[in-house]
């Protein structure tokens, strides 16, 4: 399960939307340090930097460099092999190397390299990858709620998915209960019941083929048959539940969706009148 910190919606594609678009989000942001502020605010016992080497990640895929000392940072064993590196780096004076290790030096931006400089811990940091792709999977489960959509209706929608993902991950906290895709409704429960009990009776039959109470030839056929058909019932009456159900969360979104734009032109209406 993947969890934004941030959305940004938009229905503006111009330069200048662009620049107040992102503008507006560092306010929020205000890059690492601002982050490692608004942390330190919450737990004064650590620094801002402190803060941040718990929690920073680098993309390796952007962290690209010709040189071979630089590219094994992130493959180093323990942390005196790092600043060995670092300093192996250091005394090659190549250009623009005092910038780099200036940069890189800073404790949070390190620790972001590697794991045994971070203070993440490190079943955690194994788990996390060293890509973007949980970004780009975000990414994608969002877009499932709906592409091209009106401001305000995306706006619902996404705040409508992020509740749900909480909501998925604090039941798991509590409960124990993994996210899976895993369809666990009623009907398909009792169709997976039917086929394990079918499988149970077939297992039976193989270790009890010459035992008196076996099913004769007849009877197997025709009790195969009625499970079959019981199978195709229950398929057919799971995809008119599920569609049943679609329609009703269209519907619910959209009347959702033109009560806040009715809302929201009441207002501007009213607004209008009192200028």
């Amino acid at each position: 399960m993947i969890l934004s910190f941030c959305r940004i919606f938009t229905n503006v594609f111009t330069a200048e939307g662009y620049h107040r678009l992102f503008s507006s989000l560092f306010q929020i942001i205000r890059e690492a340090k601002g982050l490692g502020l608004a942390l330190y605010d919450l737990d004064h016992e650590k620094s801002w930097e402190t803060h941040l080497t718990f929690i920073l990640k680098t993309c390796l895929v952007h962290f690209e460099s010709t040189k071979n000392l630089i590219r094994q940072i992130p493959n180093a064993t323990s942390k005196e092999q790092v600043h060995d590196l670092l300093q192996q780096i250091e005394d090659t004076n190549d250009e623009g190397i005092k910038e780099w290790l200036n940069y890189y030096r800073q404790s949070y931006v390190l620790s972001s390299l590697n794991k045994y400089v971070s203070n993440v811990d490190h079943e955690i940091w194994n788990k996390s990858g060293s890509d973007t792709n949980n970004a780009e999977a975000a990414h994608f489960m969002a877009n499932r709620e709906g592409k091209q959509l009106k401001l305000l209706s995306a706006i619902l929608k996404g705040k409508r998915y992020d509740a749900r993902c909480y909501t998925t991950i604090e039941v798991h906290d509590k409960n124990g209960v993994p996210y899976t895709h895993r369809d666990k409704s009623d009907v398909k429960r009792l169709q997976n019941s039917i086929v394990r009990k079918t499988s149970r009776i077939q297992k039976n039959k193989k270790n009890h083929e010459r035992a008196e109470n076996i099913l004769s030839d007849n009877e197997e056929e025709t009790f195969s048959k009625e499970i079959h058909k019981k199978n195709l019932e229950l398929e057919l009456k799971e995809k008119e539940i599920i569609l049943r159900e679609r329609e009703i969360k269209a519907r619910v979104a959209e009347a959702e969706a033109q009560m806040m734009e009715a809302k929201a032109e009441a207002l501007e209406i009213e607004n209008q009148q009192k200028c």
